[in-house]
């Protein structure tokens, strides 16, 4: 049998159970988005699948995994009618602007917080961020992702606006390394976890200069018509999820790769909505 047709069949499985079997059982749709990770949606639904189940279990209801390739179609569906998805779980960005416009709430985040660090070539004479101009080339992922996002918000901190053709968007940490190292920038922007093992294993190349403020990690969020019981249980359920023994548990935590649930605020996320919606130059 073709894996994705085992998935398929294990979703309308998970779907069953999760349920209790109760036609009386409320049914959530759960759109999940993974992120930069470029998958397709038999890999969603198989990565996936046991946290859905999970989720089900322990709350009561049916939760139907729908998976989410490209999230612009998905958020305006959101908010145009919030009936396509009742649960959204995926990258801070997205959960910010459907938080904001379509109603959502939040029911758990990554205790991991989310930052980047501004890396130099060892031999720079950039100190730190407050040595940066609006002329400072500066390697950074899309607008649209986190890490950009925070950087420009901490340079805006700073009293710094960078000019258009100083902000280079590459997609990978490996495009700005080779575009560092190549001269074409100045500095590259990039997750903290590798920024410091790039200073720690080259340091006779790379060194950092400064850290982004951070931001929060993946998300589970719920439209506000679920009610608040139902939302006190999803996050029950994604609390447990940190230490449950159970089969079920340990093979979510392991496809999910997160780092563990704690509660989640709105005021974080309205937050990062608040840097999202204001353009650098205003800053």
């Amino acid at each position: 049998m073709p894996k994705f047709a085992g998935v398929i069949g294990a979703g309308v499985l998970a779907l069953f159970v999760a349920g209790g079997a109760s036609a009386q059982a409320p049914r959530l749709t759960l759109g999940v988005f993974p992120g930069l990770e470029s998958a397709e949606s038999f890999e969603i639904l198989d990565r996936y699948l046991p946290f859905a189940q999970y989720l089900g279990t322990k709350s009561g209801a049916a939760v139907i995994l729908v998976p989410i390739k490209v999230p612009g179609p998905a958020i305006r569906r959101m908010i145009e009618d919030g009936k396509s998805y009742k649960l959204f779980f995926g990258p801070p960005v997205f959960a910010a602007e459907v938080i904001k416009k379509a109603d959502f709430v939040t029911i758990a985040v990554e205790q991991e917080r989310i930052r980047g660090v501004f890396v130099v070539k060892t031999g720079s004479k950039l100190r730190g961020v407050q040595d940066f101009t609006p002329n400072t080339r500066i390697a950074m992922p899309s607008p649209k992702l986190l890490l950009a996002i925070l950087a420009l918000a901490t340079l805006a901190q700073e009293k710094i606006v960078l000019q258009p053709e100083a902000r280079r968007h590459l997609d990978s940490a490996e495009g700005m390394l080779l575009a560092l190292n190549n001269g074409v920038v100045d500095v590259a922007v990039m997750r903290d976890r590798l920024g410091q093992k790039l200073a720690a294993e080259k340091p006779s190349d790379y060194r950092m200069v400064g850290q982004t403020l951070d931001g929060p990690g993946f998300a589970l969020i719920a439209h506000r018509s679920v009610s608040e019981a139902l939302r006190a249980k999803l996050r029950q359920a994604a609390i447990a999820l940190n230490s449950d023994p159970s089969a079920l548990a340990v093979q979510a935590r392991e496809r999910l790769k997160t780092s563990p649930f704690l509660p989640g605020r709105e005021g974080e996320f309205l937050v990062l909505q608040h840097m999202m919606d204001t353009p650098p130059s205003a800053n």
